[in-house]
């Protein structure tokens, strides 16, 4: 059986060092490596707007195919933004599937994790509410409480540190 991770980013500021360390886990594992970028659901704020403002027509598009267009758009973004600003860091990894889910963050990677038969997460401590305090952001809180399969958790680091990173 061979090992797999399963990392999943926000793809924000601290994307760069959680991708080198990323990178020294799965080496030392000799593991591949599926990544998961999720797109949280529309609040109820969103969908009032829409249900208010857009035309029966136009909604019933972006249900039925606006919104597989938008999650394609996204996962080629995604796709681009690992190959072109990350593949010198993940140059020794093995990279498996990139994925873009809709959906709600903590059972979404679990679910995915399940599903691709990965034997460890790796998350970043923090996501984008990195500065709204606490020890750990909401994500890899629940991911860690309901998590059938081991979660390795990357702590945050101070941002002038990313400066100084030769790894």
């Amino acid at each position: 059986m061979s090992n797999r991770i399963l990392f999943s980013t926000d793809l924000g500021l601290y994307s760069p060092y959680l991708m080198r360390q990323l990178s020294k886990i799965a080496v030392s594992m000799q593991a591949t490596v599926d990544i998961i970028h999720v797109i949280e659901p529309m609040g109820v704020f969103a969908e009032s707007i829409i249900n208010s403002y857009v035309p029966d027509n136009d909604r019933r598009y972006l249900r039925e195919q606006g919104l597989a267009d938008v999650l394609s758009k996204i996962k080629g973004q995604v796709i681009q933004t690992i190959t072109e600003d990350y593949m010198d860091i993940l140059k020794t990894v093995d990279l498996g599937e990139v994925m873009v889910e809709l959906g709600h963050p903590a059972q979404t990677i679990i679910n995915q994790a399940l599903k691709g038969g990965s034997q460890i997460l790796v998350l970043g401590s923090h996501g984008q509410s990195a500065f709204q305090g606490g020890p750990m952001g909401s994500v890899v809180t629940k991911v860690m409480q309901l998590s059938p399969i081991p979660v390795l958790m990357v702590p945050m680091m101070n941002l002038g540190d990313l400066d100084r990173l030769d790894n």
